[in-house]
């Protein structure tokens, strides 16, 4: 059976690629199994702890201690891969954080390791703290396993404090506008810094350069696209219609992680003339491709939720999709 996923899955994506003019001696693909369903969690209700209504912002799978976390509201609900919940964490004082978090991580130690914003979006753009206890920087938590705080710190960049911060393999890292970053601080002793960073800070905060990237790529391509006015006067629309991995490309929606040189970028495409997600997956340097398209929430519960992606450190994408009968838990396996 993962033969034949594997097969199906380098066989559809190479078709595709032939499809949308990329010669396969250009590039190579990367597999993905076909999308696993792990677990379905209930929603919460009066009677039943479950997934919170409003659903989570933030996403993180635990394979090897049967963890589920989902975070909603600076409170990290965990769940066991049978759908059953253990716990909450509260590791925050919720007047103490105004925007949320910027970026949460697993720790070697089986605890989380968590950025949380200490200034708004617009205010990081505009570098203008106009709220009362805004700055720069961001606030550094390391959880235990058992969800006791060990770590509370604050991390900032001297050089450009309004930089955006990742956590990455259990590094802190500031990104700065020109794409260039620096690593500041480490979850625990003996980690090493990823060389392989750059490219994803790189395109990691800007669509714009993350197109001028995708443009340069050979998986991508585009099309000219012919229209006929009032009288019936034919022009032509140049570079109208975009493909990436031969399918229809709409735009970046944005970075969710790197992972030992590969990049994850969420994007939005086109189904059956509908919108729909998918994660298109870089290996930097290699000219390694591959694009994974995501399940589509119910109608109304898209709205409400759209959707949370974790990828873990084998480079598996996972998936939480909001359902009107449960909070689903999908799984792609990085095939060889």
């Amino acid at each position: 059976m993962e033969l034949k996923k594997r097969l199906f899955t380098v066989f559809g994506l190479g078709v595709l690629s032939l499809i949308g003019g990329m010669s396969p001696l250009h590039a190579r693909t990367l597999a993905y199994s076909k999308p696993e369903k792990c677990v379905v969690l209930p929603w919460a209700s009066k009677t039943r702890k479950g997934v919170s209504p409003q659903g989570p912002e933030w996403f993180l799978v635990d394979l090897p201690k049967d963890r589920l976390y989902l975070e909603s509201g600076n409170d990290f609900d965990v769940f066991s891969f049978q759908g059953r919940y253990l716990k909450t964490f509260s590791p925050i004082d919720k007047s103490d954080n105004f925007y949320g978090f910027t970026s949460v991580e697993l720790t070697q130690e089986g605890g989380l390791a968590l950025l949380a914003r200490l200034e708004s979006p617009l205010e990081q753009r505009n570098k203008d703290n106009f709220e009362e206890r805004a700055r720069p920087g961001a606030r550094l938590l390391v959880l235990s396993p058992d969800g006791k705080v060990k770590t509370d710190k604050e991390v900032l960049d001297p050089r450009q404090p309004h930089s955006s911060y990742w956590l990455s393999g259990g590094v802190v890292y500031a990104v700065h506008e020109d794409g260039g970053f620096q690593a500041l601080e480490k979850v625990s002793e003996g980690l090493l810094e990823d060389r392989r960073f750059g490219l994803f800070a790189s395109v990691a905060d800007n669509t714009h350069r993350w197109l001028s990237h995708l443009e340069g790529l050979p998986v991508f391509h585009t099309k000219s696209r012919t229209y006929h006015d009032v009288k019936g006067h034919a022009h032509e629309d140049k570079g109208a219609l975009a493909f990436l991995l031969g399918h229809p490309y709409v735009e970046g929606v944005g970075a969710v992680a790197e992972r030992k040189g590969r990049i994850f970028f969420q994007i939005l495409s086109q189904k059956d003339g509908e919108f729909s997600n998918a994660v298109f997956v870089e290996e930097s340097g290699k000219r390694n491709y591959g694009l994974v398209e995501l399940v589509t929430p119910d109608g109304e519960m898209n709205l409400a939720h759209g959707l949370a992606l974790y990828v873990d450190p084998k480079g598996n994408l996972f998936e939480g999709v909001a359902q009107k009968d449960g909070y689903y838990v999908y799984r792609w396996k990085a095939l060889p």
